[in-house]
C-alpha cells in the first residue's frame, strides 16, 4: 500500500463579514483568515473544485470567489536577481595578503603622488 497525497487547490473567498467563517469549514479546509481585508484562503480537493466553488457563490456573506495564482508563480528565485552575490559559493581564488606598509605606501601615493615621493 502507497500513500498516495491528495491533489488540493487553493482558493480564495471574500467576505462581506466575518461572523459566518466557520460555515467554510464544511467546504474545505481554512489556511488563513483576513479580518483586515476580509478574505479567507482554504484548501479544497480537487476533485470537488468546481462543485464547491459553485456552493460557496451561493452563500449570501461571500463576496467573490477565486482560485489562487501560487501555481502560475515560478517559486525559484535563484536567478530573480542578477548582480546577487551567493554567500554560500566559495571563491576561486583566495585574496592575496598585502602587508600594512605596502597598502599605507600606496594609499598615500594615491592620495598626493609628490608628498609620497619626498617621504622615501
Amino acid at each position: 500500500m502507497t500513500f498516495e497525497p491528495v491533489k488540493r487547490k487553493s482558493i480564495i473567498v471574500w467576505l462581506y463579514t466575518l461572523k459566518q467563517w466557520k460555515q467554510l469549514r464544511k467546504y474545505g479546509s481554512v489556511h488563513h483568515i483576513s479580518e483586515r481585508l476580509k478574505y479567507a484562503i482554504m484548501y479544497v480537493n480537487d476533485s470537488q473544485l468546481d462543485e464547491t466553488l459553485s456552493s460557496l457563490r451561493k452563500l449570501n456573506f461571500v463576496r467573490e470567489v477565486e482560485l489562487s495564482y501560487r501555481d502560475d508563480i515560478d517559486m525559484t528565485f535563484k536567478d530573480a536577481i542578477a548582480d546577487r552575490i551567493d554567500p554560500d559559493l566559495k571563491p576561486d581564488k583566495e585574496e592575496e595578503e598585502v602587508s600594512f606598509d605596502e597598502f599605507f605606501k600606496d594609499l598615500a601615493h594615491e592620495i598626493d603622488p609628490k608628498e609620497a615621493k619626498e617621504k622615501k
